[in-house]
């Protein structure tokens, strides 16, 4: 899905191109509405930037258990792009001083499906163990990590990861149960 944001700037070339138009037609610019209600007008701009603010964030990717999955469906083609980018994480991850990041960094284990997936993608399957306790997983904030850590490198970043996921990204948060390992 794509999403078009307009901005203030877009906003406001959309109202002074509708007050044109109706200057033109001989129409008033000012509605009888608009003058009873003039208070009102601000705050439903203001709720209105602000939900458009909401869609533009993705929501963050987050696990409330000490362990997770995370279900990535990337095209056929752009697996060694992502593989790329998942070594590029790493290195950012560790390079960071944010203590959050290298705790990260411990528990991401990246395996590859060999099994066919869905409509031709490789199914990623990041394990998370330990997962850090609401810590943000999602790619976007992932890659934000990637392109401080590598600015000169971030064009090639954003091109290697761009149209590689082939559907969504999936989540599974798990707990324990039983460890065959310790008797």
């Amino acid at each position: 899905m794509q999403v078009f944001s307009f901005g203030k700037s877009g906003l406001r070339a959309g109202v002074a191109a509708l007050a044109f138009g109706m200057f033109v037609s001989g129409a008033s610019v000012a509605s009888a509405q608009e003058q009873q209600q003039p208070a009102q007008q601000p705050a439903q701009q203001e709720q209105a930037q602000q939900q458009q603010q909401q869609q533009q964030t993705p929501p963050a990717v987050t696990f409330s258990t000490s362990a997770g999955i995370l279900f990535h469906q990337i095209k056929a083609d752009r697996t060694a792009d992502f593989e790329w980018v998942m070594d590029k994480l790493k290195a950012a991850l560790l390079k960071s001083e944010d203590p959050v990041h290298q705790q990260q960094a411990g528990g991401i284990h990246v395996y590859k499906s060999t099994d066919p997936g869905q409509n031709g993608n490789v199914m990623y399957v990041v394990y998370l163990n330990p997962a850090v306790k609401e810590a943000d997983y999602s790619m976007t904030t992932l890659l934000n990590l990637v392109y401080k850590a590598f600015p000169e490198e971030q064009q090639e970043i954003y091109n290697r990861v761009s149209g590689a996921f082939g559907g969504p990204t999936s989540r599974v948060n798990l707990l324990p149960v039983t460890e065959f390992a310790n008797k």
